[in-house]
């Protein structure tokens, strides 16, 4: 019975806070502990999209070799430290591995049926909750400056739209026509109608204040070290500081941290942290109604209820969330190169916020039970797209949980999948 069942969920970020939602919702007791104050995990300076056009994971062909090429250059979108370190090298072997056709190819339906499943959920969220979290689907632009990008993204356009993803190739002019407000210094674009945004930090503190008014308990500034399964089928998280947390399952949510755990239960989680940047204006000079990704460039802009987001960069540095300059520079100077109405000067007192996204190999979530322990499970690895994959990941972790199967687990998500 739910009334029984008392599940931990390890990690306060969207993908623990929304298992925590649907867990809460079975009818289940739910404690989320978190190793920070609930104010500092990835998922509050992120870009807040929600993309159902994402249908192409990280690893895919071509990736490794654009990689290279732009590990040489200071200001690239995308870096990898080099260093002797066992797990980068395990991880870099199997992204090349799955960076491939037939990767794309089967990978493809399942972010799909994810995607949309989140964004539906989303919707559901916000009329069922009442809530107001700036959330606004009238689409996304991959805004291109060269035509060389603009192929690039109109090929991708063609793939979503063999899975059913609506996709619409525009003009610069037609592009101006839907965006008037803001200028844009670009030559076409491909704009997504399913894609859509929100305020990631809305949304989570007023989740976390949801769930508080429904019961489900939180223990901040606890890091959990170590997790038993116990012989009658109990599960005790340890905390650095001895205390003891029990329950009958646990959910590993903790994002680019959840190898620390899972390695001490013996589970096979590859995971890098990649760290982003993101620069809030918050009263931006000229703002758009559409969220857009500047597709040579990597970079995001969010309108976020009345202010404004830049966010990209990908550093595959460990944990350190220092900030390396050449990347904001980076960032900042390619706000200008797309949008001429802005100056450097608009964006040199904002404060930069940094970020660690939990990255697999395979450019998937791990999403599921693990067959290792009877009540284990875990929800992690969602990469750029915590936003666009956290819901459905909770509402999968809460039938599976409930009912022991789930509609869209799947083996491309298995937790076990490098076991």
């Amino acid at each position: 019975m739910n009334d029984k069942k008392h599940v931990i969920v390890v990690g306060a970020g969207i993908a623990g806070l929304a298992s925590a939602y649907y867990l809460n919702k079975a009818g289940m007791q739910v404690t989320v502990v978190d190793r920070g104050d609930g104010r500092d995990n990835c998922s509050y300076g992120n870009a807040g999209m929600i993309v159902p056009s994402h249908i192409v994971p990280l690893a895919s062909p071509g990736v490794i070799n654009k990689g290279l090429r732009w590990m040489l250059k200071a200001e690239s979108p995308f870096y990898v430290k080099p260093r002797l370190n066992k797990e980068l090298l395990n991880w870099g072997w199997k992204f090349k591995q799955a960076s491939t056709k037939q990767h794309v190819e089967e990978s493809g339906p399942v972010l799909k049926n994810l995607l949309l499943q989140n964004r539906s959920l989303l919707i559901d969220f916000e009329r069922s909750e009442g809530l107001d979290f700036g959330f606004q689907r009238n689409g996304l632009f991959m805004l291109c400056k060269t035509e060389k990008g603009l192929k690039e993204e109109t090929e991708a356009a063609e793939k979503a739209r063999s899975l059913g993803i609506p996709a619409e190739i525009l003009s610069a002019e037609e592009t101006r026509q839907m965006e008037p407000d803001i200028q844009m210094d670009i030559i076409g674009a491909v704009y997504y109608p399913k894609d859509s945004h929100l305020h990631p930090g809305s949304l989570m503190n007023q989740l976390k204040t949801l769930l508080r008014k429904r019961g489900v308990q939180f223990a901040f500034n606890t890091e959990i070290v170590d997790i038993a399964e116990e012989k009658d089928g109990e599960i005790v998280a340890f905390a650095e500081d001895q205390q003891k947390i029990e329950g009958t399952h646990i959910v590993l949510c903790a994002g680019a941290w959840t190898p620390l755990l899972t390695n001490n239960l013996g589970l096979a989680i590859p995971m890098q942290a990649g760290k982003g940047y993101s620069i809030t204006l918050q009263n931006p000079r000229r703002s758009p109604q559409i969220c857009a990704l500047l597709a040579e460039a990597k970079v995001s802009m969010t309108p976020m209820m009345g202010k404004l987001r830049f966010g990209g960069t990908m550093e595959i540095v460990g944990r350190d969330k220092s900030v390396t300059p050449a990347k904001v520079s980076a960032l900042k100077k390619s706000v200008i190169n797309y949008f001429p109405e802005y100056t450097m000067g608009d964006l040199e007192e904002q404060d930069i916020w940094v970020g660690l996204r939990p990255c697999s190999p395979d450019g998937l979530p791990y999403v599921g039970k693990t067959d290792k322990y009877d009540h284990v499970y875990i929800s992690t690895g969602h990469a750029m797209m915590g936003m666009s994959l956290s819901f459905s990941s909770g509402e999968l972790i809460a039938q599976l949980i409930s009912n022991n199967q789930a509609d869209l687990a799947h083996r491309l998500i298995s937790p076990d999948r490098y076991s």
